[in-house]
């Protein structure tokens, strides 16, 4: 059973049915002992509520280029799970064939918070300037993780641990990035590839076959699902860049 409380991401995510059945049993354990947790469930519940029945019918947003930027926040703490509002967004493209999926036991799931409210992430999602996108990673048994990204303009980026030289350490059966991504503007799509491995690899070991995704532009972009360097385990989503 879980001791300590239950993060407002793994609420967001119980909500949207993307726990697999052992973690949301777990979790539904947790809560039937756990008043405070259960009122944090309950309010984040009624928020959604209320933003399906009178937020949500005003439409959807404007397109336009957004880019990626990276932000260091601070762990999304119990209080601000009242201000959550969860809410599935639309697909753009149809799943990859791997979509959300790592070869081995390891796995990911994938958030983004829009203007206060949090949406499961899927390979070809159309994100928007200012989401805030997180993490929660099921190593199996991998001892370290590197997040990298490559762009619609070529950029390459270290996302995690943030332009480091190498992959960082993580431990426990899952794993819950305290940083966030936030878009910025940029054009085309973006592909995030989450790589755990069992010793360190360097930054440089990744930018180079990133390199080589960039010159193929938005098509290679969109359909390099892995990367030639040895790991343990990878994944990757791309991101559909609209405007908010």
């Amino acid at each position: 059973m879980t001791t300590s409380h239950v993060s407002p991401l793994t609420l967001d995510a119980l909500a949207l049915g993307a726990l697999d059945r052992d973690r949301e049993a777990e979790i539904h354990a947790h809560l039937a002992g756990c008043a405070e947790c259960r009122g944090a469930r309950d309010a984040a519940a009624a928020l959604r509520e209320h933003f399906t029945a009178r937020v949500l019918p005003r439409g959807l947003p404007a397109r336009r280029p957004p880019r990626w930027r990276w932000l260091v926040a601070p762990a999304l703490s119990a209080a601000l799970a009242v201000a959550l509002l969860v809410v599935l967004w639309p697909r753009a493209l149809p799943p990859a064939p791997n979509d959300l999926g790592i070869k081995g036991t390891a796995s990911w799931q994938v958030f983004a918070n829009r203007s206060g409210h949090t949406f499961a992430v899927h390979d070809g999602t159309e994100l928007a300037a200012g989401d805030r996108i997180r993490f929660i990673v099921v190593p199996g048994g991998a001892r370290y993780l590197l997040v990298a990204s490559v762009d619609g303009r070529g950029a390459v980026t270290i996302y995690y641990p943030y332009e480091g030289s190498q992959s960082a350490p993580i431990d426990g059966e899952r794993f819950e990035l305290t940083g966030s991504i936030v878009l910025d503007a940029a054009p085309g799509p973006e592909r995030i590839y989450a790589l755990l491995s069992d010793e360190p690899i360097t930054a440089d070991a990744v930018r180079a076959p990133l390199r080589v995704v960039a010159r193929g532009g938005a098509v290679a972009i969109r359909g390099t699902y892995t990367l030639p360097v040895p790991v343990r385990a990878q994944a990757s989503l791309v991101f559909e860049k609209v405007a908010p």
